[in-house]
């Protein structure tokens, strides 16, 4: 397989976003707990890493497999299709692969704790269960709920669990705490997914993929985005009122605006072509403000 077919299939353009999680997980934990454990949470980012690779991987070759002739995916859309790539091949990638991600998590799970192995598993076995079996959940109303909560809460869990070794306490309190401090981005993400099956949904029914959007309706699916996008303005200033966000990450009210000004395209264009990347780009622009002003609201309480 060539370079560039390995960076489509694995979509490793999406990658940062696993750069910013360890640095924001980091940040949380020094700004919650005053510690962070470096060693076992960097081992974590590769093995995340290459899960994210493995999983985007597996998700193109079981879109594939799955696809119908009704809106031609296979061969206008699909990689593997479009330029004729061995299937043999892919599945030796995603077994090679994940045989190598398991081996990985088995060794950190032995230095790190039963609770390293049962976070690890049901994050893989979610990933998995994404697109593959016989009603995969890209397939069901659980679709764009399983993509913000393997993202945005399974992989900040496993870093801050494994920045809390050797250094403090980690209990289902803190569980917890990382779930409100990660669901802000959880909500983003279920809207970002929720964008996509809407303008998917024409080939998502071809393909017989039945997402949430399929049962509420294109247009219920418009407003319920716009309201929840909206909603989330509120998360930062009520968590940041309980001490779970530093005061700094307010600003990022501030760009709301902005964001809308690339987002509300969607409001009457669904082409996915025409006007998902300005989805992205609004949603990526808040998360990554709610990042940053996190990492520096903790370098000013910790250091001053």
């Amino acid at each position: 397989m060539t370079w560039k077919y390995f960076y489509q299939l694995t979509e490793m353009y999406t990658t940062p976003v696993d750069v910013l999680l360890l640095l924001f997980c980091a940040s949380f934990s020094y700004y919650f707990y005053g510690s962070f454990n470096w060693l076992y949470a960097t081992w974590a980012f590769f093995i995340v890493f290459g899960m994210h690779l493995f999983l985007n991987i597996h998700n193109n070759l079981e879109d594939y497999e799955h696809a119908t002739d009704v809106t031609d995916y296979k061969h206008s859309t699909s990689i593997i299709g479009m330029h004729h790539l061995s299937l043999k091949m892919i599945r030796n990638w995603v077994i090679g692969m994940g045989v190598i991600i398991a081996i990985l998590g088995l060794i950190l799970a032995y230095f790190t704790g039963w609770p390293t192995l049962v976070i690890g598993v049901i994050g893989f076995g979610l990933g998995v269960a994404y697109s593959a079996g016989p009603r995969p959940l890209d397939s069901t109303p659980f679709c764009e709920l399983a993509t913000g909560m393997l993202i945005m809460f399974f992989d900040p869990l496993v870093y801050v669990y494994l920045g809390s070794i050797n250094r403090h306490p980690f209990t289902w309190s803190s569980v917890w705490d990382v779930f409100l401090g990660t669901m802000f981005l959880f909500v983003l993400a279920y809207i970002t997914q929720l964008a996509n099956n809407t303008c998917d949904l024409h080939q998502d029914i071809g393909n017989h993929r039945y997402t949430l959007v399929y049962y509420i309706g294109k247009s219920d699916a418009i407003k319920l985005f716009t309201i929840v996008f909206w909603l989330t303005i509120l998360i930062i200033p009520i968590l940041s009122y309980f001490g779970y966000v530093p005061l700094l990450s307010n600003l990022t009210i501030l760009a709301y605006p902005l964001a809308w000004k690339k987002i509300k395209v969607f409001l009457t264009n669904q082409s996915k072509k025409e006007v998902y990347h300005d989805i992205v780009g609004g949603v990526t622009m808040l998360m990554g403000i709610y990042i940053v002003t996190y990492m520096i609201g903790t370098l000013i309480k910790f250091f001053l």
